[in-house]
């Protein structure tokens, strides 16, 4: 569904849509690891032109919350698959909060965001309109 509301809403900005539905597939997806952020990263350059988002302060705030909860679960990931710890509960809820800083951040990034149309309806010119050549 979140697939489907990224594409009617972000059709005409082909390099945007691509980033949406990449942290949304990343972000909603039952599987978790940390070499699927690639995925999506590589976009970031396309689509930093156009972004309104004031790095100082809205910019370092994404990062950072992005970059603690990634840490916070990946801390619990290695507990468990290194470790051998039981820590189900702790890995299941620091995915919730992943879940919860990766929606807040692609949130971000959307509302700050200037589409920029890359195919662009053409004018059709009518009989009238249209000028002789000599």
């Amino acid at each position: 569904m979140v697939q489907l509301v990224l594409i009617f809403c972000y059709t005409q900005d082909l390099p945007f849509c691509l980033f949406a539905q990449t942290v949304a597939f990343v972000a909603f997806n039952k599987v978790i690891t940390a070499q699927y952020f690639v995925w999506f990263f590589c976009l970031l350059p396309l689509l930093l032109p156009w972004s309104n988002m004031n790095l100082r302060w809205e910019g370092l705030s994404c990062i950072f919350i992005w970059m603690g909860a990634q840490l916070h679960w990946l801390m619990w990931g290695y507990m468990l698959e290194f470790k051998g710890k039981n820590v189900f509960v702790q890995l299941w809820v620091a995915g919730l909060l992943f879940l919860a800083a990766n929606t807040w951040v692609l949130i971000r990034i959307m509302r700050q965001h200037n589409l920029s149309p890359i195919f662009i309806e053409s004018q059709k010119t009518s009989v009238k309109s249209a000028t002789k050549l000599h």
